[in-house]
Order: C-alpha cells, then structure tokens, then sequence
C-alpha cells in the first residue's frame, strides 16, 4: 500500500466530475484499447455529464493523493441486499500502489453498513488482470453477458 501524507478516501460531490471523468477515460483507454475491438472503443468512454447522471443513483468514492483525485470507484444500490460496484478505475500513473484495494474495501464496508448481502460488478472477459484482482478481493465469476463483439463477466461476492 503506498502511504503518504495527502492520502484520503472520501465520498465524491459533483465538483468532482471532470476529475473523475478524467481519471476513468485515462485509466480505461490504457487497460482496454487493446482488447475492445476497434469500432466498438470508446474514448473518451464516459462525459463529466454521464458521471453527473449517474450521481443521482449510485454513490462515488475517491481516492485522492495531495487533493488529487487518482482513483475512483461507485456503489448502485439495485435491490435490498444487492450492490453493484461500478466505475473502479485508478490512473495509470498510480495503479499497483494499492489504491484500488483501498477503494473496494472502503465500498465494501459502505455496502456492509447499508445492510447489503452481496456486491456484483462487470469486467470484460479479457480484462485478465482486472478478473485476477476482484478474485483476491473475494469475488468469484457467477455468468457472463454476451455483448455484441466480447463478452463481460458478472463478478459476486457475499458479505
């Protein structure tokens, strides 16, 4: 885990979304530009105005270094007891230092408090890093979806 001062996790505000916008398109065009086929790559893959949106029914955590947001990742209630963990992108810059974990822990211990039973999330089929990392956390594949030119697992894990 990297420590340091100006280390914080904290719930996001709308003052936020360029930053996260940012974050996210950075992080995601360098981990999927090579497995989402050509005419179906997004980039940017998400607006600060999508991100706004999806404010109103998920809830966004980030992951700053000397206020500097580096990390994000949102929790979306979907039923009474299941969650969908949504959006975990940490910049390229600081991947590998930990923050990722911290972000999933601090969603999970969210999840726990609001009563939750079990977190989902989706991650591409190729995405073998990305699948490697939610198994260390717990999370085991349940299904998968069949998208027009890949397919995405669906990821679990009880709490």
């Amino acid at each position: 885990m990297h420590v340091g001062i100006g280390l914080a996790i904290r719930e996001a505000s709308e003052e936020d979304v360029d930053e996260i916008a940012s974050v996210i398109n950075e992080a995601n065009y360098h981990a999927y530009r090579n497995i989402v086929p050509e005419p179906y790559f997004r980039y940017p893959v998400v607006t600060p105005s999508e991100i706004l949106n999806d404010m109103k029914r998920m809830k966004f955590y980030v992951y700053e270094v000397d206020e500097k947001i580096v990390g994000v990742a949102a929790l979306e209630i979907v039923t009474n007891d299941v969650g969908w963990i949504r959006w975990v992108y940490v910049h390229p810059r600081y991947q590998g230092k930990g923050i990722g974990t911290a972000l999933m822990k601090h969603v999970e211990k969210v999840a726990r408090s609001l009563g939750l039973k079990r977190l989902r999330l989706l991650t591409h089929e190729k995405a073998v890093w990305a699948i490697r990392f939610y198994e260390k956390l717990g999370f085991r594949i349940v299904d998968y979806i069949q998208r027009i030119a890949w397919r995405d697992v669906v990821m679990e894990k009880e709490l």
